[in-house]
């Protein structure tokens, strides 16, 4: 080497030298659900614009549990490994210049298995909506992890409503089932359904879960809705997180009940005028200032983005005794683009949905939301609560200060004064009531809980008084003695009244409580009504569709009983124009009606304030049509009824036929086809599986099928089909097993899906749209856990790119 080149060389190699690097990173371990932080240090780092970035290990959900943050004055990386994560892994640390890597080093992280692991929810989420005009019943799957034990209990933490089942399916799974009775949706539209889950080693893991239902609207009601006012996010904007906040502040001229309900969805909702709750996700808000905010729980890659639509709802109390006359307002739908963004910094008592989101490294599961609680022991104390063993939403058992009610607020100490009829808080330590009448004092957290006896044929009356709605909201409910939820009152004046009719001799239980926590002193009065209950005519026991009695002439009579709905039966041979109609006194009791199809779709109501109730409507599917007489809040009363079926000839549109058939040059048709050209204008033709091919209606949204159908996503494109009942991923043979919008794609024994979307935003939530076989379709997110995949079949969890060009993990055929 000359010289000058020796010169140069060693000019450049000093040069190097004094440039920004990486220093060395020493190997660590980690148990999965525990987290790991590791410093990361810069040498002559300086004032430079630098960042930090990481490659990490081909391993599924990698990118969800693990972030790195800084630049030129270092930073830390940050791991909380899942249980498919065990093992050695190398994971490059990089040093960026204005996105160009100049420096890395590698860092060895080696997982072992969870020494001590506790349950956490993977199902349901915060709640859902239920569309009892739909279907009558709120049915969902609850779903548990736990990587050190074998088996999990679930069940109820507190008092289910009455007929509501949790029931263990599986060792770590349950499935609960609730068909609501008109006095229930009446007495209210939102229940908490109160979950535990419990492996023998650890305090349960609490979750909650709110059920709204919707059962449509009653006439002749007075009051105005709730306004709301969204102050952020702006529509349209771009929200860096998490969290994902929205902030809304909502009026009332009588007052709200319950707080807000935040609705989102990472799918376009079909109608954005009129968005449909019940395809969307539930968060409930909470209060924050003079207004409400809630969290969109997404967790995101740093610079990752999803589109984000929501609405706010609030309910107002236009209704002291229930629910039907309540006002409901909603927000137009609004969105967002959130962007993942570097998390870590989450202070005490913020919303959580992983460790990684908080500065104290514990995301602590608590049953209303997870927040981040702060890190004690080794010396460091708790200002509020006490240090003990915290479950983490990874799992994880941690030490920190708590619980979760105690420090974030609800559950501390407040001074109050309990009465002496304690211990009475729980049911098994209902207190005797032996008069009339009693008195007492609510506690937050306190519950008082009393025992009534009563006679055979016997009306309860219950009135909660003597507290004022304005210091305190107190609430009741009358429980049966396994502490099912028979009868409630929560409405927001001084006054609380329930009522029930005993059929049989037995004991009542008598729940007042503080809504919220709140705290007051109260009244309490119990007036029992020998032989005030209702008798029931001759045509029980037709209590129950599957019991509904038959109607002989298209006449019918009757008399309903609280909690008593009369069902009856018909058949039509369709198209056809059904008109029902009943009669009675009003001033006696407010009785309502309605229609249900042969495939149990609630076809039309009426809900007047009148002495005359008539649903009519044109039908296309032939076979046994159901008629439900009930009374309003418990109302009970004589009626006659009515049943006209008109015959229709012909049709004008395809939605004037049954499902299956189209219309075709005035009649309606079940077309076979081989091709869009064998079929009438405005369809084509769809297979539908052994069944071979036939012409069906095309469409946009699910209005411009039948109440039977959906808009189904098919390879052929968008047409109405028979809705099904199968879930994203669940086994079929054709469309018509399939629920919703789903089509069947050719998996292994069938794959419920959407086909053809084009973008994320056209899947629902838990699918990303991947190309799979020269089509796209909405698969199954699977990062969570294998086990969602159908794995005893065939199907696998693997990674796809989906239409969008990112890495996701997904249930595959």
């Amino acid at each position: 080497m000359s010289g000058t080149l020796a010169v140069l060389w060693a000019v450049a190699s000093c040069a190097q030298g004094t440039g920004p690097r990486l220093e060395p990173l020493s190997p660590v371990s980690v148990a999965v659900n525990e987290t790991v932080r590791v410093p990361i240090r810069v040498r002559n780092g300086g004032t430079e614009p630098l960042s930090l970035g990481m490659r990490g290990p081909d391993l599924p959900g990698f990118s969800r549990v693990a972030s790195v943050r800084g630049g030129a004055s270092g930073g830390e990386f940050r791991y909380s490994p899942l249980a498919s994560h065990v093992g050695t892994h190398e994971v490059d640390i990089l040093l960026l210049r204005g996105g160009e890597e100049i420096d890395r080093r590698p860092l060895v992280v080696t997982v072992t298995a969870a020494s001590d692991a506790a349950p956490v929810f993977l199902r349901p989420g915060a709640g859902g909506t239920y569309d009892l005009e739909r279907d009558p019943c709120v049915r969902f799957d609850v779903e548990v992890r736990d990587d050190d034990s074998p088996s999990v209990e679930i069940r109820a933490r507190a008092g289910l409503p009455r007929g509501a089942m949790l029931e263990q399916t599986g060792p770590k799974s349950a499935q609960f089932d609730w068909c609501p009775t008109s006095d229930q949706v009446a007495a209210s539209e939102r229940w908490t359904i109160e979950m535990e889950a419990d492996d023998g080693e650890h305090e349960p893991t609490a979750h909650d879960y709110v059920v709204v239902l919707r059962a449509g609207s009653r006439s002749g009601c007075g009051g105005s809705p709730p306004a709301i006012a969204v102050d952020a996010p702006a529509d349209g904007a771009r929200v860096g997180g998490p969290p994902f906040e929205v902030r809304a502040r909502v009026t009332d001229d009588v007052g709200l009940r319950d707080v807000p309900l935040l609705y989102y969805s990472t799918v376009q909702p079909e109608d954005p005028d009129r968005p449909d709750p019940s395809a969307m996700q539930l968060v409930p808000f909470v209060e924050s200032g003079d207004g409400y905010a809630a969290s969109v729980p997404l967790e995101l890659p740093e610079g990752a983005e999803q589109r984000v639509w929501f609405v706010v709802e609030a309910v107002d109390n236009d209704d002291p005794e229930g629910t039907a006359c309540d006002q409901r307002a909603h927000s137009p739908l609004r969105s967002f683009t959130a962007v993942g963004a570097a998390t870590g910094g989450a202070g005490e008592c913020a919303a959580c949905t992983s460790s990684l989101q908080c500065a104290s490294g514990l995301c602590a599961a608590a049953a209303g939301g997870a927040r981040c609680l702060p890190a004690c022991g080794a010396g460091t104390g708790c200002s509020m609560g006490s240090c003990g063993d915290r479950t983490t939403v990874e799992g994880s058992v941690r030490t920190g200060c708590g619980p979760v009610a105690v420090v974030c607020g609800g559950g501390g100490s407040t001074g109050c004064v309990e009465d002496g009829n304690e211990p009475n808080d729980t049911l098994t330590a209902a207190r005797v009531l032996t008069g009339t009448s009693t008195s007492g004092q609510i506690c937050s957290g306190n519950d008082d809980y009393y025992r009534v006896s009563v006679e055979a044929d016997s009306r309860v009356e219950v009135r909660l008084s003597g507290f004022r709605h304005a210091e305190g909201d107190l609430d009741l409910q009358l429980l049966s003695a396994s502490g099912t939820i028979l009868a409630s009152s929560a409405g927001v004046t001084d006054t609380e009244t329930a009522g029930l009719c005993m059929a049989e001799r037995g004991e009542l239980y008598v729940r007042v409580y503080g809504y919220r926590g709140a705290q007051n002193r109260y009244d309490l009065s119990v007036n029992r009504m020998p032989g005030a209950c209702c008798a029931d005519d001759a045509g029980e026991d037709d209590d129950a569709r599957t019991a509904a009695r038959r109607i002989s002439g298209g006449s019918f009579e009757g008399i309903v009983c609280p909690m008593d709905d009369d069902f009856l039966r018909f058949v039509v041979t369709a198209p056809a124009t059904v008109t029902v109609t009943i009669v009675f006194d009003a001033a006696m009791g407010d009785l309502d009606l309605e229609l249900y199809g042969p495939d149990g779709t609630l076809l039309g109501y009426s809900r007047g304030v009148t002495d005359t109730e008539t649903v009519r409507r044109d039908v296309t599917a032939s076979g046994e049509y159901v008629v439900r007489v009930y009374g309003f809040r418990g109302a009970r009363g004589r009626y006659l009824g009515e049943v006209m079926v008109s015959t229709r000839t012909g049709c004008t549109a395809h939605r004037d036929c049954p499902s299956g058939q189209v219309c075709d040059g005035g009649s309606c048709r079940a077309i076979t086809c081989s091709g869009d050209a064998g079929c009438p204008s405005g369809t084509g033709c769809i297979s539908v599986g052994s069944s071979g091919r036939r012409c069906a209606p095309r469409c946009a949204v699910n209005a411009d099928c039948l109440d039977s159908e959906a808009c189904k996503w098919l390879p052929e494109g968008r047409f109405c089909g028979e809705r099904g009942a199968g879930a994203n991923g669940a086994a079929c043979s054709s469309f018509r097993d399939c629920g919703g919008q789903r089509a069947c794609h050719p998996f292994r024994n069938g794959y419920c899906a959407r086909v053809g979307c084009r973008s994320n935003a056209d899947c629902e939530p838990g699918t990303f749209c991947v190309p799979v076989r020269g089509v796209q379709l909405c698969a199954v997110d699977c990062w969570a856990a294998d086990e969602v995949c159908r794995l005893s079949e065939g199907h696998r969890c693997d990674v796809a790119d989906d239409v969008s060009g990112r890495v996701q993990l997904v249930c595959l055929g």
